[in-house]
């Protein structure tokens, strides 16, 4: 397909998604007779406009169905309705023949027992094969597709081009959608880099040994390269509600809260999250360990990011606006033409309609769409990396409730997060410490040239007001000279002193 006949796709369909935002503006007769340019897809109207932004997508394919997956990271942009209907968006399309991969790849043509030929996935990005090693582990084999960086970038050229000529609309400066377009991009980009993907469940892998319920697949670098992955096969139950049947409620409450403890542990205290959980990326095993599969999609938190985003959470469980407000601050979500006042009262409120009410009964992943849309009317835009982590963290609670339906997740953050404090404050301060001594040894080290640096600079000082007096002492000497001999007997006298005191 040529770029030009693509752009012209790509602007039919956002033509019809945000058909009645247009009609605001350019009048709905104006919009209708606009419509017939792209007429072979008008009959996306006749869906409600969260499930025409997940028809699209889907439709348009490659890039497209993994920039809507990401758009249904973005709470703060979107609303609540249109991120549910994106969280359904399916990365399927028909897999490529595996002759057809491994011609590309001619390093994996003789490294396999066997390769089964129809994949276990297949998305617009990669495919995964099970297949056998020579002796005779099951991996599972992750490749890329040959084209999909060449598509990624074309899709997202275009979409660029539609972000300049939309650029005069205020919102599109508000949400920051350029800067948006650039994560995106980055972060497509970064999953044709399976290397990365690899490092990251070594990462984890290590971390599981801390953490008994979590079991990572190892991975088999010898066959591991930048568009290949090569991990150990997962022999386990994906999660679903039919799994956990045969178990009593208390085994099954048992499980659900192993889970969410393992995601607040990987967030908290090793600051990096699995940013695509869902249920079909985690396996019970026999033992009763959690397997997580698919880290093409990790969130990488800073300390001052992690830092901020406890107190942020210390804040809402604490229905304490000043602490939210300030947290959001230090992040630079809140930039100076929001009214702080406004919002603090608007948090208030907001928290007010669940804290009236026991923890038990509070639906965490409601409390994270409705916070958002707060945020949203205030033009707040939180970081890429730290929606995801409060998506991750909410959707812990829905994952869980497959485990045990009568699950809830604030009466176990709570305790958890107050358990943490301690340790987190005295982390915090510990950093500013270091970073002020580090700062004050700097400053130490450069004080002798500072010194003399100064000591130079009063030197020439001193060079300098001495020439002005002597020209000026020559000066004078010539005028009283000029004017009357006699009076050299007072002047000389004057100046001496008058040099003396200057030196003091």
């Amino acid at each position: 397909m040529s770029r030009l006949l693509r752009l012209w796709q790509v602007v039919a369909y956002l033509f019809f998604c945000s058909y009645e935002i247009l009609e605001r503006y350019l009048t709905p007769v104006g919009v209708f007779f606009l419509s017939f340019l792209f007429f072979p897809y008008r009959e996306l109207l006749s869906y409600p406009p969260p499930r025409r932004l997940k028809i699209a997508f889907e439709r348009l394919g490659g890039a497209y169905v993994k920039i809507g997956q990401l758009l249904s990271t973005r709470v703060d942009i979107l609303p609540a309705e249109f991120v549910r209907e994106l969280e359904s968006l399916q990365d399927r399309v028909p897999p490529q023949p595996l002759k057809e991969l491994l011609r590309h790849y001619p390093a994996l043509e003789n490294a396999f027992l066997s390769i089964d030929e129809e994949p276990i996935g297949s998305g617009s990005v990669a495919q995964v094969h099970r297949a056998v090693l020579k002796d005779g582990r099951e991996v599972a084999l992750k490749i890329i597709r040959p084209k999909a960086e060449e598509l990624i970038k074309r899709d997202v050229s275009i979409l660029r081009t539609l972000v300049f000529l939309i650029s005069f609309i205020p919102a599109v400066k508000e949400f920051r959608v350029p800067q948006i377009v650039s994560e995106f991009e980055r972060m497509l980009l970064n999953e044709l880099e399976l290397t990365t993907e690899a490092a990251y469940m070594e990462l984890f892998r290590k971390f599981s040994r801390k953490e008994p319920g979590l079991y990572v697949p190892e991975v088999i670098w010898e066959f591991t390269a930048s568009r290949y992955l090569t991990t150990e096969f997962v022999k386990g139950e994906k999660l679903s509600e039919k799994l956990f049947e045969p178990y009593i409620p208390k085994e099954r409450e048992r499980l659900a809260r192993k889970f969410v403890h393992i995601v607040n542990r990987t967030v908290f205290e090793l600051g990096v999250f699995h940013g695509d959980l869902h249920p079909g990326n985690i396996f019970l095993l026999e033992d009763g360990r959690f397997a997580f599969v698919d880290f093409g999609i990790v969130g990488r938190l800073s300390p001052d990011t992690l830092r901020e985003f406890f107190f942020f959470s210390i804040g809402v469980m604490n229905r304490d606006p000043d602490m939210i407000v300030s947290a959001l601050k230090r992040i630079g979500a809140v930039s100076d033409k929001v009214n702080e006042n406004l919002l603090k009262r608007e948090i208030l409120i907001f928290l007010d309609k669940y804290y009236n009410r026991p923890l038990s009964q509070i639906d965490a992943e409601r409390l994270f769409y409705e916070e958002l849309s707060v945020a949203r009317r205030f033009r707040i835009v939180l970081p890429e990396e730290l929606v995801t982590l409060m998506k991750t963290i909410a959707h812990t609670e829905s994952i869980a409730r497959i485990i045990y339906p009568d699950f809830h997740l604030p009466p176990v953050l709570k305790p958890y997060l107050m358990k943490l404090t301690p340790g987190m404050v005295a982390s915090s301060v510990k950093r500013v410490a270091l970073r002020m001594a580090l700062d004050y040894g700097e400053l130490l080290s450069q004080l002798p040239s500072y010194v003399k640096n100064v000591g130079r600079e009063e030197a020439e000082k001193q060079k300098k007001v001495s020439s002005t007096f002597w020209g000026a002492a020559l000066l004078g000497f010539s005028i009283v000279l000029t004017l009357s001999p006699k009076l050299l007997l007072v002047y000389l006298p004057g100046l001496y002193f008058f040099k003396r005191a200057a030196e003091k």
